[in-house]
């Protein structure tokens, strides 16, 4: 594992979190499009941030803007396991990925890194369109609040949102342009 620290800004309710996640070494699988861990995350089994991670990266997918990957969604949702989320939220992140292998191995005959990519997308798109359809299952829950953190960490990190600046303390509403600029460089309000 080489050790990277990545500054990165969740907003988990009210509270701002500084993430400092290692990156996670990875083989591309060629056959089936799939990257696959070699190691084990902080909390998620290599296994598990496999599948994770490619299916961050079929919902947001690199275009020509970054993509799940580019942002490491999955390293910080990893590190947060650790440092945010309770047991509950534990569980529940555990229990969908379990569901999402188990489901690809009674539609494809295949463990979810064997099936593929046109199959994985597919068990994902109709994940999510059963998941909002029928909201009151526990997949459907899991995999809704999987969905969301995914969605959040993205749209929270430095890859998406280059332009972000962290206002701690008060809120100064009357500045001037000078301020400002000097604001914008730094990319901090003081």
């Amino acid at each position: 594992m080489s050790k990277v620290n990545i500054s990165r800004r969740l907003f988990i309710g009210a509270s701002v979190y500084f993430v400092a996640t290692p990156v996670w070494a990875s083989i591309f699988n060629t056959v089936n499009s799939l990257s696959v861990f070699s190691q084990n995350g902080r909390f998620f089994t290599a296994k598990e941030m496999t599948i994770l991670s490619d299916a961050a990266e079929i919902m947001i997918p690199r275009t020509d803007t970054p993509g799940a990957t580019d942002a490491k969604v999955i390293d910080v949702l990893d590190a947060l396991m650790l440092s945010w989320a309770g047991n509950e939220t534990k569980q529940q992140y555990k229990f969908i990925i379990k569901q999402i292998d188990l489901i690809a191995q009674s539609s494809f005959k295949v463990n979810y890194q064997s099936a593929s990519k046109a199959d994985r997308e597919l068990l994902l798109n109709e994940l999510d369109q059963r998941s909002f359809a029928e909201r009151s299952t526990e997949l459907s829950k899991s995999y809704r609040k999987l969905k969301e953190m995914i969605f959040h960490i993205f749209y929270t990190s430095e890859e998406a949102n280059p332009y972000f600046m962290l206002v701690p303390g008060t809120y100064k509403g009357d500045i001037t342009k000078n301020q400002m600029e000097l604001y914008n460089l730094k990319k901090r309000v003081s």
